[in-house]
């Protein structure tokens, strides 16, 4: 085998190996949490160029939201076993 077909061959095994690595180093998906969410609908709402009256109305509106999920969740938990 001459130089030449030697240094293809390297450079070909070189390429495969660091795109077959690239390609495994992708992040995990994984759902928002619900912290998450209601911080990018916060950051929404600010970029919308709202009033003031009705940014703080839907601001508001998202914070009880998350919160009356909060309080749904914990009320669940504590509702008694039947049976």
């Amino acid at each position: 085998m001459n130089t030449t077909a030697r240094l293809v061959l390297a450079a070909l095994i070189a390429t495969a190996i660091t795109v077959l690595s690239g390609c495994a180093n992708h992040p995990e998906l994984r759902p928002y949490t619900a912290e998450e969410t209601r911080q990018l609908q916060l950051e929404a709402l600010a970029r919308q160029g709202l009033t003031h009256e009705e940014y703080e109305r839907q601001r508001v509106a998202i914070l009880r939201a998350d919160t009356a999920e909060v309080v749904a969740d914990s009320v669940q938990a504590r509702a008694p076993f039947s049976g």
